[in-house]
């Protein structure tokens, strides 16, 4: 039979993907179902675990009933205008149906959305074949001049994915004639970046099929070991003759064997045939001891025949001073022998980095352009499956082959802005810098700042030296309000009201601060001042965050009493707050909860990129909601109506954020960093 099959299943990582190439024999009467061709399949789940290999092979044996056992495909011939692509089309059919059956029946959760597969028939020397996801197909062709490779794949759908999602796994068929000396290839997404290259149809087009695959493998082996690979070959060799070995002269398998060799070596390897036969011819000529030969034993059990110590003895003065001699030159040509060996290894493995490095360069320029091109047409899917690609390749490059790709230092920043882009990321390099607290006081420790839009002024607490700052935006010049010993706190808190009176909380002081910067303290019963992480005025009362009872106490306006405002604080674990006519609670793992009279309103943030799953500061303003991140040096921007994620902003002068204020209508954002106020323009 002149078809000739291989597969190439590779798992690297069984974290990441389900890979599996093979074929579907018949479990009854073979012999009269090999009249109906060859099924195979090919498929990718991006969903690494038990229920992928259960749905593959439920689909597997739905194809073997499906088929093999259809009565009419043994009838194809006799009845008129019945096709075996119309049988396999009905078995594709019926599959699918029962596939969606099986699945509603054992209650299988499979997300479509993860399946890349192929599945196809060999019959007599045809395909055909059915594809949905991204796997890949190529037709190699072999002509006089050159393997001529062309993209089988089929054409895009726009409703490929709607259908996927819906069910619809099999779709329109696609059928042609293998022609001779050709192979049909089907690969995994991640392989066929590698595969349909000059290095490796060269290796398919010198060897056989067997010899070729093992060839990839160890290739692949070198390049990436971190991705899974598989793969289909399928060969129409009936023009290629192939003699019976049996017949050859020896001498003509000698030469056979030799230019097997030279195909199957690796550059930079060392072919130790070789290297025992210049061993022996130098050891033999100047007959060394058995002694001398134990540390090249091991290039291929040399064994040489010893003189008897007799004749040694025996040998004159003159002899034994010229095989001193000999014994020297002999020493001397295998050290320069070994140099050579190791030279040559050398040369052959920058070689080999060097085309390895010149095909990563285009493939990862040719990803970058593609993620350029999905940025501009606002395909951000298409876009972070490209970027993630990119990475797994620049993963596992070594790093000489690092060194070998031009400029990589400009592709990995180039690749870093394109994350920031899909991320929606600002990056300040130099935020501007109001003012620095140490310059003035080396023993400043400033804990907060609060922005009073209505006369354009900060206000910052330093509770540890009693002190109460103003910095005027307008020339960011420094007045210092108040000085008083009811300012003393090792953690000072602000806040401000609708009507632009500014808040200090200290230990058990309330200092408000009127627009006139005239500065009152009122006394407020708090149990455990340590335990308060955050506080907000809303109509004359002060909502403190208690972050030890998992609760916002509710003042009176005197301060003497509180009533806990949270009716259901289950699980709450909260840290930060920000009033405006609702409350918005900032928790341990970064949910914003919404609460209207103590009540939790349907309210959620959007999931970003990088996740945030930790924060520390909240604020409100009239149509934005403002998180601090502080471990990332960041801060993000969401609508306050529905939690969309509009853009985020990060700094890595930034080490140590402490607290932030919001200009909203002119677009400011003000950081409290160490003992420096810094500024930064905003977008939205």
């Amino acid at each position: 039979m002149p078809i000739k099959t291989s597969l190439i299943n590779i798992r690297n990582n069984q974290n990441k993907s389900f890979v599996q190439a093979g074929f579907i024999e018949p479990s009854v009467d073979k012999e009269k179902a090999k009249e109906a061709g060859l099924l195979f399949f090919l498929v990718e789940i991006n969903q690494p675990d038990k229920m992928a290999e259960k749905i593959i092979f439920v689909i597997t044996q739905l194809l073997e009933k499906n088929y093999y056992l259809n009565e009419k495909i043994f009838l194809s011939d006799q009845i008129n205008g019945l096709k075996i692509e119309s049988v396999f089309e009905s078995a594709l059919v019926k599959t699918n149906r029962e596939l969606l059956e099986f699945i509603d029946q054992e209650r299988i959760n499979f997300n479509f959305k993860s399946l890349n597969l192929i599945v196809g028939l060999e019959h007599q020397e045809r395909i055909y074949f059915s594809s949905i996801g991204q796997n890949k197909s190529f037709l190699i062709h072999k002509t006089d001049k050159a393997c001529n490779i062309s993209d089988i794949n089929p054409e895009g759908n726009d409703n490929e994915l709607e259908e996927l999602i819906s069910g619809k796994i099999f779709s329109s068929i696609i059928s042609g004639e293998i022609p001779e000396k050709s192979y049909i290839v089907f690969t995994n997404d991640s392989l066929s970046q590698y595969l349909i290259n000059d290095n490796f149809i060269k290796i398919l087009d010198e060897l056989k099929i067997d010899g070729a695959i093992e060839q990839i493998k160890l290739n692949l082996d070198k390049i990436n070991n971190y991705s899974n690979f598989c793969a289909l070959f399928i060969q129409n060799s009936q023009s290629i003759i192939e003699n019976d070995i049996f017949y050859h002269p020896e001498t003509n398998l000698a030469s056979a064997k030799e230019t097997t060799e030279k195909l199957l070596e690796e550059p930079g390897s060392i072919n130790t045939e070789n290297l025992k036969k210049k061993t022996v011819n130098i050891l033999e000529k100047i007959n060394i001891l058995e002694k001398l030969l134990k540390p090249f034993k091991a290039l291929g059990k040399i064994k040489i025949k010893k003189e008897k110590i007799s004749d040694i003895i025996t040998t004159s003065p003159q002899k034994q001073k010229i095989k001193k001699i000999l014994l020297i030159i002999a020493g001397l040509l295998l050290i320069a022998l070994l140099v050579s060996i190791f030279w040559k290894k050398n040369n052959n493995d920058e070689v080999l980095i060097e085309e390895n490095a010149s095909s990563y360069e285009e493939l990862i320029l040719q990803k970058q352009n593609q993620i350029e091109s999905s940025l501009l047409y606002n395909n951000e899917t298409q876009a972070k499956e490209n970027i993630f690609k990119l990475q797994e390749i620049l993963n596992s490059l070594s790093d000489k082959e690092k060194n070998k790709i031009k400029d990589y230092e400009a592709i990995e920043e180039k690749l870093n802005e394109q994350i920031r882009s899909i991320q929606k990321m600002n990056k300040i390099n130099e935020p501007t810098e109001i003012i620095n607290f140490s310059n003035s006081n080396a023993q400043a420790n400033i804990q907060t700042i609060t922005l009073n839009t209505g006369n354009n002024k900060l206000y910052t607490a330093d509770g540890q030296n009693h002190v109460i700052y103003s910095v005027n935006l307008s020339d960011n010049s420094l007045n210092k309000i108040s000085e008083d010993t009811n300012i003393s706190s090792d953690n000072a808190l602000s806040s401000i009201d609708s009507d632009n009176n500014v808040y200090i909380l200290g230990a058990n002081k309330l200092a408000t601060i009127n627009s006139k910067e005239e500065v009152s303290f009122s006394n407020i019963n708090i149990e455990n001042r340590n335990n308060i992480t955050s506080f907000g005025v809303y109509n004359g009362r002060s909502y403190l965050l208690d972050k030890e009872k998992n609760q916002i106490l509710k003042y009176e306006k005197d301060g003497s009493k509180y009533t806990n405002w949270l009716k259901d604080n289950t699980g709450l674990e909260p840290i930060n707050l920000a009033i405006d006519y609702e409350i918005y609670v900032l928790t341990e793992n970064a949910l914003v909860n919404k609460y209207l009279s103590g009540a939790q309103q349907e309210f959620a943030l959007a999931v970003v990129d990088p996740v945030l799953d930790k924060a520390t500061n909240i604020k409100v303003g009239k149509n934005y909601i403002f998180v601090l991140d502080k471990s990332n040096q960041r801060m993000l921007i969401f609508l306050k109506k529905d939690g969309t994620f509009i853009n985020q902003y990060s700094c890595d002068k930034f080490t140590n954020l402490k607290d932030f204020s919001i200009d909203e209508t002119n677009k400011k954002a003000y950081f409290l960093n160490d003992n420096s106020i810094y500024s930064i323009n905003l977008i939205f």
